[in-house]
């Protein structure tokens, strides 16, 4: 039987963070019971589902640990996935943080995975990148009906509005001086763990087919070898 907990499995640079945002806005406007947020990537020694009046929203990409992901599953009632072209997901990981080739393939590789094994759950509802859905009001509709709410339009246009790209930049600009971020030593990204906005998500484009100018043809043909399974399913050229 599944739990109370909302699962948001994103491939890398799908507007993962962006849909998390619209989850944690509509349960917090639409029910009174506190919500609670976790990250996980299967490192995890232990994860607490639904504390005490309390709803809580899973995020992830890709979860090194079959137990976690069968534990996350069970304990979800509902599933949301953010997808992208592996060509443009691979291309943007290169391109905010850094990572090298083949890095940065492995983690596009590992989360497109997980999510291809949970895109015919029945607790489903998927949204690809290429559609534009972090672009437009319906969206945030649709997921709080898919939550099992709904919302007035005058509340629909506010969570949407509060998470435009204008208005993230300005969130991420404030986050220095915020209490409660989290800086990475390694690397010195800034993590708001409430959000889940990162400071490189600053910056970002939304450019589709940006893999064109920033891949070469060997890469190209590497990440098709090794993400046919996605292609197959989305019909990616």
């Amino acid at each position: 039987m599944t739990g109370r907990a909302i699962w948001c499995l994103g491939m890398y640079a799908s507007a993962s963070t962006w849909l998390f945002n619209v989850v944690r806005q509509v349960l917090q406007l639409a029910q009174q019971e506190k919500v609670q947020v976790a990250f996980i990537s299967g490192k995890e020694k232990h994860l607490t589902f639904d504390g005490p009046r309390a709803v809580t929203i899973i995020k992830s990409h890709e979860v090194n640990n079959e137990d976690r992901i069968v534990d996350v599953s069970r304990n979800s009632r509902k599933i949301l996935i953010t997808i992208r072209d592996p060509r443009d997901a691979v291309a943007s990981l290169m391109q905010a943080h850094g990572y090298d080739f083949d890095k940065a393939l492995g983690f596009v590789e590992q989360s497109a995975t997980l999510c291809m094994n949970f895109t015919k759950d029945r607790r489903v509802k998927l949204f690809q990148y290429e559609t534009g859905f972090f672009e437009d009001t319906r969206t945030v509709g649709a997921v709080a009906e898919h939550l099992g709410y709904k919302l007035e339009k005058d509340v629909i246009l506010a969570i949407y509005k509060s998470l435009t790209r204008s208005e993230v930049e300005r969130h991420i600009q404030k986050m220095p001086k915020m209490p409660g971020i989290l800086k990475s030593t390694e690397a010195g990204d800034l993590l708001d763990t409430k959000t889940q906005w990162h400071s490189h998500h600053a910056g970002r484009s939304g450019e589709i087919g940006k893999w064109k100018r920033l891949l070469d043809a060997r890469q190209v043909e590497q990440i098709k070898r090794r993400t046919d399974f996605y292609s197959a399913m989305l019909q990616v050229p």
